[in-house]
């Protein structure tokens, strides 16, 4: 069972191998208590959240930390650096980035080449060019802080995975050409560059869906909820014909709001496409705001690639029809089962 513990809402689906192929047979989520994960957040609110997710006869989840908590970067390193060395050169290199003393985190290094995840075999590693290793770093607090409220819903964490693991699972691990796999969450999106299978680049962009929430609470006066609401049932459209000066005036706030993320992605596409060599080819996208009606038409006419919305080759249980908003959560679980 992967358990993804969002902004909003509590995700969990539960996966099973039928005839060595991974089947979701389940998927369930609750609303989040307010403030999760932040110094808001009521403990015994999330505790019995997600005693309400999970199901009784399966006690082993998988689960991720949230952006927001954890520190991230890609370095090039030599090919030939030995596993202690990595470690040294890990701490030496979160000490330029990381404003909290290093003793009170949980550093890991995973080099991107051959721990994308789940790969049998790792590639060839060119020497000269040296390999892509990404540095991981969280405050130990909160470790152990996840660990604990986990232990009181009746619940063991067998592995606490990267959200962009759980993406690149589903999404990108047996793909090839270049591609960018954007997840947009609440308050961040997720940017991940997968070549040929595997992870090159990744980053955490400081925009997301409550971009878009809250200039709709500014331009017309509403409440988070009401504001929720009229964004998901709002379109975004490249026309200039609306049947009312309010259909102009909601289109317009829309596009505004989507000005910011776009920005972010544009940013993010060409640094990888220039300093780091990986033009990508089209992006595939996820997260509830990938529901946003005429999203990708629009994506596609700003940033000038093709983008899709992430299906994954997964069956799911019947009658069931596949909601991006669950993406981390399936692919959280299938670190479980695939090998």
């Amino acid at each position: 069972m992967g358990v993804d513990v969002g902004t909003f809402q509590i995700k969990a689906a539960e996966i099973k191998v039928i005839d060595n192929i991974p089947e979701v047979v389940a998927l369930r989520c609750y609303p989040s208590p307010t403030g999760v994960w932040s110094d808001q957040l009521d403990e015994e609110s999330l505790v019995e959240a997600l005693r309400e997710v999970a199901n009784p006869r399966l006690k082993e989840v998988i689960t991720c930390i949230g952006g927001e908590k954890l520190i991230s970067r890609v370095v090039r390193l030599p090919a030939e650096i030995r596993d202690k060395e990595l470690e040294i050169t890990a701490r030496f290199e979160l000490e330029k980035i990381v404003p909290a003393p290093l003793d009170q985190l949980i550093i890991k290094p995973v080099r991107l080449e051959d721990k994308n995840g789940t790969l049998k075999e790792a590639p060839k590693i060119d020497k000269e060019e040296g390999q892509n290793v990404l540095l991981l770093a969280v405050p130990a607090a909160t470790v152990y802080q996840y660990y604990g409220i986990f232990s009181r819903a009746g619940l063991v964490i067998t592995a606490i995975d990267l959200q962009a693991f759980a993406l690149w699972r589903l999404f990108g691990q047996a793909t090839e050409g270049t591609l960018a796999i954007v997840e947009i969450g609440a308050n961040t999106t997720h940017f991940i560059v997968v070549k040929d299978g595997l992870i090159r680049f990744l980053r955490l962009l400081p925009v997301g869906s409550n971009t878009l929430t809250s200039y709709f609470m500014d331009s017309f006066g509403l409440e988070f909820p009401e504001a929720q609401q009229m964004k998901e049932e709002a379109a975004v459209s490249s026309r200039n014909e609306y049947s009312s000066l309010n259909e102009q005036l909601i289109s317009d706030t829309l596009h505004i709001g989507l000005l910011e993320i776009t920005r972010e992605l544009q940013r993010s596409l060409e640094y990888c496409s220039i300093q780091e060599n990986l033009p990508a080819e089209r992006i595939i996208l996820s997260g509830g705001a990938s529901k946003l009606k005429g999203l990708v038409a629009y994506l596609e006419d700003i940033l000038n690639i093709t983008v899709e919305k992430g299906i994954p080759e997964i069956s799911l249980p019947e009658g069931e029809i596949f909601d991006p908003a669950y993406s981390v959560a399936i692919g959280l679980a299938l670190r479980g089962v695939v090998k």
